[in-house]
């Protein structure tokens, strides 16, 4: 099988970026284009706020990285927060901890226990309250959540027609926006989290582009996606996430229909990828908080 990957790039005028993504398939290697949402576009980067809580030689300003990592709903904020726990400074630990029960990701939990016999007397009571809000939330069977996503429409605007790819658009972006960490996507039937009042974000997707297409001899499977992100109840649209991804594969291998609907299948997910990566930020604008 021969492949052409593309060399990783950034367009420093538009904000695009692009990356080579690798798959268990092999050495399939899809090409995702990244687009930014339009929200907070002054807010510090997670790598900015990590690098900031990691090598600040000023403690005042690290507890106010780890603090804006929590709010972040990221997943890469959780390695830069726990590595906080460890800060010399018990501020910053204190801050990282508050943090990593803001960020509900309960990967965070043995670090967490590892520190129960801190030093600092505010260390361990925020260490203890942080555990107890995972022990809660596990206790009632999810995860903790600052913010709830209410799936709505997922449709299939291009013209290949075909039920399982509107029902994969949505089985994916379920999981993936339930993965990330203060997010919990409602089952269709659930209307809501009365008890906590949580605030709801509803989220719209589309297939905008599924093709295929020749590249001299190749054959380029390309897609595109985008989400639209609606302020609950009054539906007012507050940001829009998109993501592309393309792969190819060799007219020779075109002709296997086991390989061509793998390629297909990873170049719709890693689409979906893509857009749902830069997906916190916007969710966090769009609950208002």
């Amino acid at each position: 099988m021969r492949f052409r990957p593309r060399a990783g790039l950034r367009d420093p005028c538009s904000g695009l970026q692009y990356l080579r993504v690798r798959n268990c398939f092999g050495a399939l290697v899809l090409s995702v284009l990244l687009a930014a949402p339009s929200v907070n576009a002054a807010a510090p980067s997670v790598g900015e706020l990590a690098d900031r809580v990691q090598h600040s030689d000023d403690f005042r300003v690290r507890v106010q990285a780890a603090l804006e990592l929590g709010k972040t709903a990221d997943p890469e904020a959780l390695s830069p927060l726990v590595q906080a726990l460890n800060d010399p400074n018990a501020s910053v630990r204190t801050a990282a901890a508050a943090a990593l029960q803001e960020l509900g990701d309960p990967a965070c939990i043995p670090a967490l226990k590892l520190h129960r016999l801190d030093r600092s007397d505010a260390m361990r009571q925020q260490v203890k309250v942080t555990l107890a809000t995972f022990e809660a939330a596990a206790e009632g069977g999810m995860r903790p959540a600052r913010l709830l996503v209410k799936l709505g429409p997922m449709k299939n605007q291009t013209t290949v027609k075909a039920a399982r790819i509107e029902a994969e658009l949505e089985s994916e972006s379920r999981k993936k926006l339930d993965a990330l960490p203060g997010v919990r996507v409602l089952a269709p039937s659930a209307q809501g989290d009365a008890e906590k009042k949580l605030p709801i974000v509803m989220v719209t997707g589309q297939i905008q582009k599924l093709q295929a297409s020749r590249d001299g001899t190749d054959i380029v499977y390309s897609a595109s996606v985008e989400y639209i992100l609606h302020t609950m109840p009054d539906e007012s649209i507050a940001a829009k996430v998109s993501g592309s991804a393309s792969g190819t594969l060799t007219a020779e291998e075109a002709k296997d229909e086991t390989r061509t609907a793998e390629l297909r299948h990873q170049v719709l997910g890693a689409a979906i990828a893509s857009a749902l990566r830069r997906a916190p930020r916007a969710l966090l604008a769009a609950a208002r908080l």
